[in-house]
């Protein structure tokens, strides 16, 4: 590890603002909950904005604005995805007031009997898109985002693939099992964030495990990847050892942390080191 000085964001990025996954782990907090922020090809915007988003991404060092950004976007409904959502949408558009951005959701989380955008939070929201399998939706400023369909416990649920030319391809993989298509689809991508909640398969829940995702990545030879939604398991010390010694032969892997930022240009990776000074507060890989 390098300590970096003055570490500022790199041109398009990610930053977890939050890697504990599953509902257990959600509701001790050993990890922080909240999804990831991303920067990429001029836009910028929170993916499943869980439990304590907003207040990560007010507290994150570098600064994030919330009312900065573009879009919103849930991958599914589920309360670990998607609790922060409406408080997004009244930050992207000012408390209502001004007519921007764009929301992405999944049909059933803003419509039917158990919706989770709530009908006063839609209004404020421009264009709202809900994904269909394989039907890029464009994002802005060239970038655009093609859904990939996900089997997850009865929601709709959809992981993406972003494109923009001449910038590097780089795709989510959110809940679901372990899907025979995944390695043709995200076959383009550079860098792949990955949920795995478990440290082996479990056939009777809709979830990867650290073992399916590495067997899907040595499928796939991304140069870089992160594996995210960590459970109870992995984040207790009983299961921290299931989170190293993760490379394959072609892909650099590393479980994700609360903070961690990876640069969508060189795949470099940084760990953030709180209760370090500001700045030294990042180190390399």
């Amino acid at each position: 590890m390098t300590k970096i000085e003055n570490f500022s964001y790199p041109e398009n990025f990610i930053k977890y603002l939050g890697t504990s996954g599953g509902r257990f782990s959600m509701i001790r907090q050993v990890r922080s909950t909240g999804g990831l922020w991303f920067r990429y090809g001029g836009i910028q915007g929170v993916i499943d904005p869980g439990p304590g988003s907003l207040a990560h991404i007010c507290a994150a060092r570098p600064e994030l604005a919330a009312d900065e950004a573009d879009f919103v976007m849930l991958t599914h409904k589920h309360l670990d995805h998607s609790t922060d959502a409406n408080v997004l949408i009244e930050c992207m558009t000012h408390g209502g007031f001004d007519e921007r951005g764009l929301l992405v959701a999944p049909r059933d989380a803003l419509a039917g009997d158990d919706p989770v955008i709530l009908k006063y939070s839609q209004k404020r929201v421009p264009r709202i898109v809900s994904p269909a399998d394989g039907q890029p939706v464009g994002l802005g400023r060239g970038v655009t985002a093609e859904p990939v369909a996900h089997v997850h416990h009865g929601v709709e649920c959809f992981g993406y693939i972003f494109r923009r030319e001449g910038l590097n391809d780089w795709g989510i993989i959110s809940d679901s099992r372990l899907m025979p298509y995944f390695a043709e689809r995200y076959q383009s991508c550079r860098f792949l964030s990955l949920t795995a909640t478990f440290p082996n398969a479990k056939s009777r829940l809709d979830h990867m495990s650290i073992e399916e995702a590495r067997q899907l990545l040595t499928e796939l030879h991304p140069q870089a990847a992160v594996l995210t939604h960590l459970g109870a398991m992995l984040t207790s010390p009983e299961g921290e050892h299931f989170l190293t010694g993760l490379d394959t032969k072609e892909t650099h892997i590393v479980a994700a942390e609360d903070g961690m930022v990876v640069d969508l240009d060189s795949l470099a990776i940084y760990r953030e080191r709180r209760g370090e000074p500001a700045a030294v507060r990042y180190e390399k890989e």
